[in-house]
């Protein structure tokens, strides 16, 4: 299995360039893994240089992983990460966090953080204090 970059990421889900969304929909085919850091990525890509609003996003990205020949880490949680990205959460943040599963928590001074993960966050959020 080989690991898609970004701009493939793009081409599968805007479909924009012909040429370069047939290859990249060949490569599909095959199977490929995509990175949490190129879902992160693709996000800004999409909300900065396309101006998609998150839900969009959220659903374009959604539909993606959830194809069979789509794989990556922690299916799951990315699963609740995308819930709480539509609900106003930071993407970056949430990836950040289901990242941190299995750590004792995650440390941040980030006073929203919590509130934005919801109640069930994948691990214990430290609020830190200078």
């Amino acid at each position: 299995m080989i690991a898609a970059d970004t701009n493939v990421v793009l081409r599968l889900v805007l479909g924009d360039d012909p040429g370069q969304t047939v290859c990249a929909e060949t490569l599909l085919a095959r199977g490929i893994f995509v990175p949490h850091g190129v879902l992160m990525e693709a996000e800004w890509v999409l909300r900065s240089a396309y101006a998609l609003e998150p839900e969009v996003i959220a659903d374009a990205l959604a539909d993606l992983i959830d194809l069979a020949s789509v794989h990556v880490d922690r299916p799951h949680d990315l699963a609740w990460a995308l819930d709480r990205y539509r609900r106003g959460a930071d993407w970056p943040d949430m990836l950040h966090l289901i990242a941190s599963r299995g750590m004792d928590g995650f440390a941040t001074f980030d006073r929203e953080l919590p509130k934005r993960a919801g109640a069930s966050p994948p691990v214990p959020i430290e609020l830190l204090s200078a």
